[in-house]
């Protein structure tokens, strides 16, 4: 009830906005607003639980089901993260108040850039916690049902903590294979939800087409060793422009199709591992974390006398490194990635903790544990100051020209960001019209006849929000004129459809073509 409680107040004076535009497509996937009816190809979320959500929203569609269930998924998790914490044996009060007090500004922290991966990571969390309880069976096998849903909402984002829990898993379980029982279940659950979500996809030959196409764009949108490749490295027959398009999510599918970003992965996947590692740099914006968990983990290292214990913690020091230096070699250190690394790491650490602490060293881990409130405390404002940045700019600059399109029409935008994330995520269904294409629904079977051409922006229903100062040289829009006229001998100009003093809703005309 506390909990319920924390996220209704969180929610409502934060308040809770999801981080990413994919949620809010998602949402309207399975809502039925962007094709017309529910549907369950949720693309990054699992077709069991699109399904689940589809079915709800054939019952009603006054609730906004998708944010609920999350919802639903992070206060229960976040209850059961916190009775394990209280519950824990041989812990001094001050320990389990300085966790709690962690996991409830981390939570509060997650709230503000809502996100389906933190869900699912924060919920894989709570399952490993009840795999980990020594006193009942029905708690692990409840955390055996925890850790599928959380595979079923990002099954990356699930993987990710059950790689770092799986240490402190055998670590606990010793060689008492009875109990590894549950375990063997939940990795077989997990296994045949995958293989039936790759089976729905592949029993249509367009959605297999575009599941795989997505996949390969969302590694190279997200690899930073994609951008730095040269026009000298790229494959034959890709067009320098239209790959720098690509890479800013306003692909010319026809151009850049399958077989394309087939050859182009396979290009960016051979670049030497001495130019990967200048990736590394990108982590300097978790520095200070990274810190304060190396002092952490010291610290602890060299209070606890047990000698396996020990050396258990060196290990895993260890495997933290090497699983931020593993991500970063070929992709993003997401933030909300690095949150659900950190909640994992942090619940090892207070199941670790030496039962005899020194005062210095009581107060190294006190500090320690304090600072990471003290610092996500401070990020969440900041956090708060964007999010109120974007749904000014969503509500006030860029709806209202949206407001403007005809509900049957078709919207994209190109050199600019739509700030759709700033929707209300408990009222994503209003949005009459099947609106959105290019980005990553690009060959979507939901968005057909529109979005696999640059040809379909020359669509008389098809509207695109840019930026104001659209006219420059430099901006995609005006490259993607000039890739129209190449590749389709189409000389196009931008036509006004509406302004304001920083966006522009516009079309593109064929040159000579009358209004």
């Amino acid at each position: 009830m506390l909990n319920t409680l924390f996220f209704a107040l969180a929610a409502a004076f934060l308040p809770l906005g999801f981080e990413e535009n994919d949620d809010v497509m998602m949402a309207m996937i399975a809502n039925g607003t962007y094709s017309g009816m529910p549907d369950c190809h949720l693309v990054y979320i699992n077709v069991i639980y699109g399904a689940l959500l589809a079915a709800l929203y054939r019952l009603t569609t006054a609730v906004e089901w998708y944010t609920l269930s999350f919802a639903v998924l992070h206060v229960l998790s976040v209850s059961i993260l916190t009775y394990c914490i209280l519950t824990t044996p041989n812990r001094a009060r001050w320990e389990k108040g300085l966790w709690l007090a962690l996991i409830y500004v981390l939570w509060a922290r997650i709230i503000i850039a809502f996100q389906f991966t933190t869900t699912a990571g924060i919920t894989c969390l709570a399952g490993c916690a009840l795999l980990l309880r020594k006193e009942s069976v029905c708690s692990r096998w409840s955390g055996v049902v925890l850790v599928v849903i959380a595979a079923l909402v990002r099954f990356w984002a699930a993987g990710l903590v059950g790689v770092l829990m799986a240490p402190i898993i055998v670590y606990t379980y010793h060689l008492e294979w009875r109990k590894y029982m549950a375990v063997v279940v939940m990795l077989m659950a997990v296994v045949a939800c995958r293989y039936t979500n790759r089976a729905v996809y592949d029993s249509d030959p367009e959605w297999r087409y575009f599941r795989e196409y997505n996949l390969l764009r969302a590694k190279l949108n997200d690899n930073p060793n994609a951008y730095r490749m040269t026009t000298g490295q790229l494959p034959e027959g890709i067009d320098p422009m239209d790959y720098q398009l690509l890479l800013r999510f306003v692909q010319d599918a026809e151009q850049i199709d399958l077989p394309a970003i087939r050859r182009i992965s396979a290009a960016v996947g051979e670049v030497p591992l001495r130019d990967k590692l200048d990736n590394l740099y990108r982590m300097d914006k978790y520095e200070v974390e990274i810190v304060i968990l190396l002092v952490l983990l010291v610290v602890m290292t060299l209070t606890t006398q047990n000698h396996t214990k020990r050396a258990f913690l060196i290990f895993y020091t260890i495997l933290m490194v090497a699983l931020m230096v593993y991500v970063s070699l070929d992709g993003f250190l997401k933030n909300r990635v690095f949150l659900c690394m950190l909640m994992s790491l942090l619940m090892t650490d207070f199941m670790l903790l030496p039962n005899t602490i020194g005062l210095k060293r009581r107060w190294g881990i006190g500090l320690a544990v304090a600072t990471l409130c003290l610092w996500y405390g401070y990020q969440m404002y900041e956090e708060r100051e964007t999010a109120d940045f974007n749904r000014y700019v969503w509500k006030h600059l860029q709806q209202p020209l949206l407001d403007y399109v005809p509900d049957d029409a078709y919207v994209t935008t190109i050199g600019t960001s739509m700030m759709m994330e700033a929707t209300d995520p408990w009222h994503v269904w209003p949005y009459k019209s099947r609106k959105y294409t290019l980005g990553w629904v690009t060959w979507s079977p939901l968005n057909k006849p529109v979005g696999h051409s640059y040809r379909a922006l020359l669509n008389e229903n098809m509207y695109i929000l840019t930026d104001i100062n659209y006219t420059r040289d430099h901006t995609a829009l005006q490259r993607v004129c000039e890739q129209i006229e190449k590749h389709y001998g189409v000389p196009t100009e931008i036509k006004w459809r509406c302004r304001n003093g920083r966006y522009a809703l516009v079309q593109l005309q064929i040159v000579n073509q009358k209004s």
